[in-house]
């Protein structure tokens, strides 16, 4: 009925499964212990809502009975392989949150890291905290902190929900809950507006100064576990509505991001980790805790004793979606790919002195930027746009990496590529040629996937250290090398024009506020 398994296509009985929840949908994937991809299924989210402008929310339920979903269907393709399971970690998108009773059950829909909504006024500071503030420079930033943090939010304008709730959770808490019966998560996988102490990798001390900023009681913080541990075991109630075994080890893993770093091999500094996805992303994994702008942590990498200093463009390759929904007529899915290469192919290196700024709002300290386009002429055209999209998220990306660079000291000489928009050759050697470095792509294209599982292998204890579990399960599949001439004509615009850009526009940006 089902044809030959991948288990016995294959010939390995270590087989993991990895929750990867992204922005756009939920995947389960099964991985063995060389990174083979043995069998996946996807579910696209069509429950996001929103109240107001800007706002962004979703129903837990979308996220659990999706998670149910693809389990169950992994289980209809390949029984075989699905029973041979031996543990499975859950990798989830950031700062998406809400608040739940004391049972792990939410008490209102979550708010989405894509939500804008802000409180009109900060919360205020304590006498001491606020002088401090005001001598450090940090006033500003910390009240643009105070307005944008979504628990602050909920505290303000549901205060009663508030008083109810036990614990303010992250997505990746609540699912781990569902699964285990127990509010618990990764420390890897704590990154958003929550008083958690990233150095530490632990909540933060009670005089924090976090927690003037981000007003959540030391109390409505939960429990966290190291990368690599067992959170916990499948409980009767999620073993009987997934079809996994009771008490299936949960592993602890980290962030959508945090895995996919470790998914492309980019486990010390000199390899750098970009992601193509709904947010672009550049960061590095290191041992040594920097901060690229004050007062902004690195974030917990998986590894338990490293960081990544990641810059984000947080309207990455959704810019994309957006030239397809505004500039092309209906396109067959299957068919986008192609048309979209044939772009890149008809156009010229600099889309003929069409240069674009990614900053479409949401940056973290770019607060009053926008999205801008600059030399346009009367023969451009939507090729030309897409181009110089593609284009400028690699100047942003760039100038990120640079940032990186200059505070840990370390170049970096390769760049593993993740992410929807790696799956295109052009785009693909674009960035080798905007960085001046090789682009490697892996053997899969669910490198977030592919890092839960490492880490839930070495949670297994089947490898001794998440470096043994890479070099045999992460392989280089293609490496694109930079183009001289391309080089040549890229960093000319780059130091001539996007660098110059944001300075000499800022003015005209502070004037929409």
């Amino acid at each position: 009925m089902f044809g030959e398994s991948n288990l016995d296509k294959f010939g390995n009985k270590n087989i993991v499964l990895a929750i990867d929840c992204g922005t756009r949908g939920i995947r389960g994937i099964l991985f063995d212990d060389f990174g083979n991809e043995l069998g996946k299924s996807e579910q696209i989210f069509d429950g996001y809502y929103s109240k107001s402008f800007q706002w962004k929310e979703a129903p837990p339920e979308m996220f659990w009975n999706g998670l149910v979903d693809v389990v169950r269907e992994l289980n209809q393709k390949d029984p075989v392989l699905f029973n041979a399971i031996q543990g499975m970690t859950v990798s989830c998108q950031r700062d998406v949150i809400t608040v739940v009773d004391k049972k792990g059950e939410p008490l209102r829909d979550f708010i989405s890291w894509l939500d804008r909504r802000e409180l009109d006024e900060a919360l205020p500071f304590g006498i001491p905290y606020a002088l401090l503030f005001k001598m450090i420079g940090f006033s500003d930033a910390a009240k643009s902190f105070s307005r944008l943090t979504h628990a602050n939010w909920i505290k303000v304008h549901e205060p009663e929900l508030w008083e109810k709730a036990d614990k303010v959770v992250l997505l990746s808490t609540y699912l781990v809950t569902k699964l285990t019966g127990q509010i618990r998560d990764s420390r890897s996988a704590i990154a958003g507006h929550l008083p958690f102490d990233t150095k530490r990798k632990q909540w933060c001390k009670k005089n924090d100064v976090k927690y003037q900023i981000i007003q959540v009681e030391p109390e409505k913080c939960y429990d966290l576990v190291d990368s690599f541990e067992i959170i916990g075991k499948l409980t009767p109630e999620a073993s009987q509505l997934t079809g996994l075994p009771l008490g299936l080890p949960v592993v602890s893993s980290g962030t959508d991001k945090g895995c996919e770093t470790v998914g492309v091999g980019a486990l010390t500094p000199e390899t750098a980790s970009i992601s193509l996805g709904t947010q672009s992303t550049v960061e590095i994994s290191t041992t040594k805790y920097v901060e690229l702008y004050p007062f902004y942590p690195s974030f917990a990498a998986v590894q338990n004793d490293a960081y990544n200093p990641e810059v984000t463009i947080y309207h990455g390759f959704w810019m994309v979606n957006w030239f397809v929904k505004e500039f092309l007529e209906p396109v067959n899915p299957d068919a986008l790919h192609t048309l979209l290469e044939e772009y890149l192919k008809e156009t010229t290196p600099g889309a003929d002195g069409l240069v674009h700024q990614p900053y479409w709002g949401m940056e973290a300290f770019k607060p009053e930027a926008r999205g801008s386009f600059i030399g346009f002429t009367e023969g451009h055209t939507k090729k030309h746009i897409y181009r110089a999209i593609v284009e400028g998220l690699g100047f942003g990306l760039r100038e990120g990496l640079e940032l990186i660079e200059s505070k840990t000291k370390i170049p970096v000489q390769t760049i593993g590529l993740s992410g929807g928009g790696s799956r295109s050759d052009g785009v693909t050697q674009i960035m080798a040629d905007i960085f001046n470095r090789p682009v490697y792509r892996v053997q899969t294209f669910e490198t977030t996937g592919l890092g839960a599982a490492m880490a839930t292998f070495v949670g297994l204890e089947h490898f001794e250290s998440i470096e043994k579990a890479g070099e045999q399960m992460v392989h280089q599949s293609q490496v694109f090398t930079p183009d001289p001439a391309n080089v040549r004509k890229y960093s000319g615009i780059y130091n001539k024009i996007y660098k110059k850009l944001y300075g000499r526009v800022k003015p005209l940006y502070q004037s929409y506020q």
